[in-house]
């Protein structure tokens, strides 16, 4: 077979160099092949592969068992899932840098993953629109051009990622484009189409990948806006095949073949338009108009092997080629919840593989606020990549052993980014205790016991402590040892405050809070240094505020627990208040304050 050029060869060697810091000991000549058969002897090492990621694949195998100074290598491999790659969320305020974006790039081509989606809204320049991304950090034509280069010199097919049709509320804030609801564009307006039109040809404009992901997904207030004011009520199933149609036409106009969310499809044949819902019935009526765009399948909450293969089933029945959208879990605030992402994708990913799904995303959005770096939860990418390469059934030693290579960490070191969830839960305590107000009683260890987690994050801190120089490892840190300070105020806070225990509430007023304001201003250093490492400055205002308002609130506790120890005043009102069990969910407005304008 023939050899891969020298200059291909001496490329990817560099770029494997970059990322692990190795330089081969030994001869290395690459040829194509199938697959990815490596064998390395006395002799040097030999490579046979059928592209570009499976190149850098083998090269980073090789630096693996240099390191680990093996000196004999025998292995053959070959994709379960013809694409694997990741989707990073760039729309809830994180915008990555072109630069990160090329890392995080070599790191999926280094385990043979061939594809990254930036999902964008608004964060993309469309010429003559100059609302999309206002102050948000947007990519420029050139900015994605040079990432769709940069990531196609290793393999890597960028595919747009975009919206068409809800999720819109960042542009539509501006009154710029037409909007049914304050996140759904208009159907049936050509303004709308206009819009559409210019995005896909500046898209295209940028992009090489003959694919498009489309969006239209969760779009449930669909039509009953200014739509039905104007038009009146019409029928769901047939507006969206009719918006439907018209994207999917703009998008062959311009040379891509698109795919969906498909979750709306499955909602509007729901009695309770619930997605998961497996009695839902699409009509076949439905799906005989369907144009041609693949589905994609997102679930990142499940753990039944059996769910998800009858999901899939359900899929197939629509006809149109079915994808598989998995969770890398960061969107809980502050810390990968490692524990979560690999419940809920190891049954998820060996449903995709005996029904034969031939493409994989590892998504991981940025919900609230972007409040966790992607690279933090690069150790869970092998779970994807070894998933593809070494089947689904491959034991978890395989993919840990991939995730120390990546990292440069141990796998409890990385296992431990993950220590302040108590379980494969949604109880997001992180974040829970950084945002969470210490006076108001808002259920904040609802799913988890104080004690359970501070002795977590005190046994993750030692495991941590011997790489306190590395910044990730220094960040994580730093939020665990919040955790654990905010924990035990939280605790004890009201049950000392009604024993009237004044010498406790001294040494919280004098000692306990004074830390905890310590360590959250050192936080927001961090997180802020963290950031400007793989972001834009734009979206850490939102951060930034948000640090600035509970650095305040700590500041304002500690004086009104001066104040009644002083008797200038004669209670706390919020400690006398009486704990409810009610709940609601996680975003930062709703850990805060009981109020809904928060």
């Amino acid at each position: 077979m023939a050899d891969w050029t020298k200059e291909v060869l001496k490329r990817a060697i560099a770029d494997v160099r970059e990322l692990t810091g190795v330089d081969l000991p030994f001869e290395v000549t690459a040829a194509r092949g199938e697959g990815l058969s490596l064998r390395l002897t006395e002799a040097g090492a030999q490579i046979e592969v059928e592209d570009l990621t499976a190149l850098h694949r083998g090269l980073f195998l090789l630096s693996r068992a240099a390191l680990e100074g093996a000196k004999t290598l025998d292995i053959s491999q070959k994709r379960r899932f013809r694409d694997c790659g990741a989707m990073l969320d760039m729309s809830r305020n994180g915008v990555m840098t072109v630069e990160a974006v090329r890392r995080f790039a070599l790191m999926e081509a280094c385990l043979g993953m061939n594809f990254l989606m930036l999902y964008t809204e608004d964060t993309y320049e469309v010429p003559g629109w100059p609302a999309m991304g206002y102050l948000r950090g947007r990519y420029s034509q050139d900015e994605m051009r040079a990432m769709d280069a940069a990531a196609a010199e290793m393999g890597v097919e960028m595919i747009p990622c975009v919206q068409t049709l809800g999720h819109l509320s960042q542009l539509l804030q501006w009154g710029t484009v037409p909007r049914d609801q304050p996140d759904i564009l208009m159907i049936d307006d050509e303004e709308t189409y206009r819009f559409i039109e210019a995005a896909v040809a500046s898209l295209r404009a940028c992009f090489r990948s003959a694919r498009i992901h489309i969006g239209m997904d969760e779009a449930v207030g669909v039509g009953l806006g200014r739509y039905l004011k104007e038009h009146g009520f019409t029928d769901h199933f047939a507006l969206l095949s009719r918006h439907l149609a018209r994207v999917c036409e703009i998008c062959r106009k311009y040379g891509f073949e698109p795919m969906m969310w498909s979750d709306m499809f499955f909602r509007l044949g729901s009695k309770t338009s619930a997605y998961y819902d497996l009695d839902n019935h699409v009509p076949d009526s439905v799906i005989a108009e369907l144009p041609e765009v693949r589905m994609v399948y997102w679930d990142y909450y499940h753990t039944d092997e059996a769910f998800y293969e009858r999901m899939l089933d359900e899929h197939a029945r629509l006809g149109r080629g079915t994808v598989f959208a998995g969770g890398n879990w960061v969107w809980s605030g502050f810390l990968p919840h490692i524990k979560k992402t690999e419940a809920t994708m190891v049954p998820g990913l060996r449903a995709c593989a005996r029904r034969q799904v031939d493409m994989v995303i590892a998504t991981m959005w940025g919900d609230d606020g972007a409040e966790t770096d992607y690279f933090l939860a690069a150790c869970m990418l092998p779970l994807f990549s070894e998933s593809c390469w070494q089947g689904a059934d491959c034991p978890a030693e395989a993919w840990h052993g991939m995730a120390e290579a990546l990292t440069g960490l141990p796998w409890e070191v990385c296992a431990a980014f993950g220590a302040a969830y108590p379980d494969t839960g949604d109880a997001y305590m992180a974040k829970r205790m950084v945002w969470g107000d210490p006076l108001l009683p808002l259920n904040l260890f609802r799913g988890d016991d104080p004690d359970a987690l501070i002795r977590r994050c005190e046994e993750a801190l030692a495991l941590l402590k011997p790489y306190a120089e590395r910044p990730d490892c220094a960040y994580v840190s730093l939020v665990l040892k919040l955790t654990a300070a905010k924990a035990a105020l939280l605790r004890d806070l009201r049950p000392r405050y009604l024993a009237g225990d004044r010498a406790w509430l001294k040494q919280a007023r004098n000692q306990l809070l004074p830390r905890i304001i310590s360590l959250t201003g050192a936080l927001r250093i961090a997180h802020c240094e963290q950031w400007e490492a793989s972001r834009r400055r734009f979206g850490w205002e939102v951060l930034s505020l948000r640090y600035g308002a509970v650095l305040g609130r700590l500041e304002d506790v500690r004086r009104q627990l001066g104040r009644y120890l002083d008797g200038e005043i004669p209670a706390i009102e919020e400690l006398e208040a009486e704990p409810q069990p009610l709940s609601r969910w996680q975003e930062y407005r709703q850990l805060v304050t009981a109020s809904t304008i928060g």
